[in-house]
């Protein structure tokens, strides 16, 4: 509980200090469906992000929270059934040399969430403590408007469910960002993709998952920049899915964003 609390109250100050140069406010609907055509897809949710992404002379801080929400049934009602946090902190004291795209990173990730069982009751479960570290090379223009990423971390899983450790402990990562989108005035296409390994049931498998994200800045139009509308999709391969080979899964999403630089 401390060390929750301390992680809220640090998440929070960063966020109060970085209002002003990076930090925004999505909320999604999530169309996915148990009754499409991949099996596996998860029931309609509602889900929000606080994201924020800020630079200092000493290099860059990223961090999010999200939130979901129940719509469907099976979910419990009125609270928010998962809850999941990254912040990663690059190292780069050397950003007037010729190897200032290239930064030290340090990451923690880890949630938690609640469902209903068989008979209706409320049952929970973690998000088990991850850390990583390893290197972050990074080309952007000096507002970090467009940006292109490569980071190549060891992962480092606790208590993986078996006991075991993990045979890949590797991560590797791809973050892009592109403001006026193919030429396009206000459009902008972001996003990320995460390449892991990860033991299930005892069995060592990979994960994949990737949220390409298209963004139209609309409030340009009535003097509010800092309304964005788009659509999220969320294609995963073996992601929450708690056994390797289950494969493929793909959520389409609609959503607000408010930004609040």
């Amino acid at each position: 509980m401390v060390k929750r609390i301390v992680f809220s109250a640090l998440l929070l100050a960063i966020f109060v200090n970085g209002v002003s140069a990076g930090t925004n406010l999505q909320i999604f609907y999530d169309f996915g469906s148990a009754g499409t055509a991949c099996g596996n897809q998860r029931s309609n949710r509602v889900t929000t992000t606080i994201e924020l992404f800020y630079p200092d002379p000493w290099g860059t801080t990223f961090a999010f929270v999200d939130f979901d929400y129940n719509i469907n049934p099976i979910d419990p009602q009125n609270t928010p059934f998962m809850s999941y946090a990254e912040i990663a902190r690059c190292l780069n004291f050397w950003q007037k040399t010729k190897a200032k795209d290239l930064s030290i990173q340090v990451e923690y990730n880890g949630g938690l969430g609640i469902f209903k069982d068989a008979v209706g009751d409320i049952r929970g479960y973690g998000i088990n403590h991850a850390a990583l570290v390893g290197l972050n090379y990074c080309l952007h223009t000096a507002d970090y408007k467009n940006i292109f990423n490569l980071e190549l971390l060891y992962k480092y899983i606790v208590s993986p469910g078996n006991g075991v450790q993990n045979q890949a402990p590797l991560q590797f990562t791809f973050v892009w960002g592109c403001d006026d989108f193919c030429t396009a005035p206000g459009l902008r296409f972001s996003g990320f993709l995460d390449i892991w390994g990860e033991r299930f049931g005892g069995q060592q498998s990979f994960v994949l998952l990737t949220e390409p994200q298209l963004w139209y800045n609309v409030g340009r139009w009535f003097k509010c920049p800092n309304l964005n509308i788009g659509t999220e999709i969320e294609f995963s391969y073996n992601f929450n899915s708690g056994t390797p080979g289950t494969g493929f899964m793909c959520n389409p999403c609609l959503g607000i964003k408010w930004c609040f630089d």
